[in-house]
């Protein structure tokens, strides 16, 4: 990216937009763009806003988490500290304003902001709930489609505005629902230690995820224990691996419940404008999400 600064910051930033990631989001707007019979150069500058939004967020993120590598890239707060982090990610939120301010969309530039304020607030929520004393699957499930869902629906709800589509509700359910499924497929990686990191730091740094909350739930007899971890009492897992598999397949099963749904509403909207080709793709990019925990069933 360019712009007019006299630091380093456009080059730090620059590293990271280079380091990669799966560029899920630009390719699901396109994706939804080619749905309605969008151009490609109509969504370029939409898909490149949203993926330095959600580049802001990881930067903001790797701070809140004290994180000090992603992708197997050191973090910039790592690199430099948590001041000039939280100063880049403000300055891409800035500059993908800016950028969409003079698009002359001012409802898909709200439909942004609104975005980013969920962000915000599923990162509160999800902080608050390290002290909750009874975690339920509607507070992982608010938090998902706020933290995740919230950047994803705004993939599925621009192509579909642009396009003059009426049915932006279904459009915004898409990208909840989508959301949910990567919140799911994260929530079982973190039991992986093939990732690079270490293994379950959701409940150490105490949070319960889906796969810990399903464990209490196939084994109530844990609910005690796994407080315990919850709350930092002890430093051992209280749960046998054979166990733990059963929670990850229970919550896999979830994931395809959610992309059998999504896909069903999907493949309608593609029927009604023709677009019944598109499916497969859409599929896939799904399927891609549950790969990244396929070692672990």
């Amino acid at each position: 990216m360019t712009g007019r600064t006299s630091s380093a910051l456009t080059t730090e930033l620059n590293a990271l937009i280079e380091a990669g990631g799966k560029k899920f989001r630009p390719g699901l707007l396109f994706l939804m763009g080619k749905v309605f019979g969008l151009k490609h150069d109509e969504l370029t500058t939409y898909a490149r806003a949203v993926e330095l939004t959600h580049l802001a967020s990881l930067v903001h993120d790797d701070v809140i988490d004290a994180s000090d590598k992603r992708r197997n890239h050191p973090t910039l707060n790592s690199v430099r500290n948590n001041t000039t982090a939280i100063l880049a990610g403000d300055y891409l939120l800035a500059s993908v304003m800016g950028e969409l301010a003079l698009m002359q969309k001012n409802d898909i530039l709200i439909d942004l902001t609104r975005s980013i304020q969920d962000l915000a607030d599923g990162e509160w929520l999800q902080f608050d709930l390290k002290s909750k004393t009874h975690v339920v699957v509607e507070d992982l499930e608010a938090i998902a489609i706020k933290k995740t869902g919230s950047l994803i629906r705004w993939c599925c709800t621009t192509p579909a505005k642009l396009a003059g589509y009426a049915d932006l509700g279904t459009m915004a359910f898409l990208g909840e629902r989508i959301g949910l499924i990567f919140q799911m497929a994260d929530d079982i990686v973190d039991g992986i230690t093939t990732t690079g990191k270490p293994a379950f730091q959701d409940i150490i740094n105490g949070q319960l995820n889906y796969v810990t909350l399903k464990l209490i739930e196939l084994h109530p007899e844990l609910y005690a224990s796994v407080y315990d971890l919850k709350k930092g009492q002890t430093q051992k897992v209280p749960w046998k691996d054979e166990q733990y598999q059963a929670a990850i397949r229970a919550v896999h099963e979830e994931i395809n419940f959610q992309k059998d749904k999504i896909l069903s509403v999907f493949s309608g909207i593609c029927k009604a404008q023709d677009q019944e080709d598109l499916v497969p793709v859409f599929d896939l990019m799904i399927t891609k999400i549950q790969s990244n925990y396929a070692s672990a069933l």
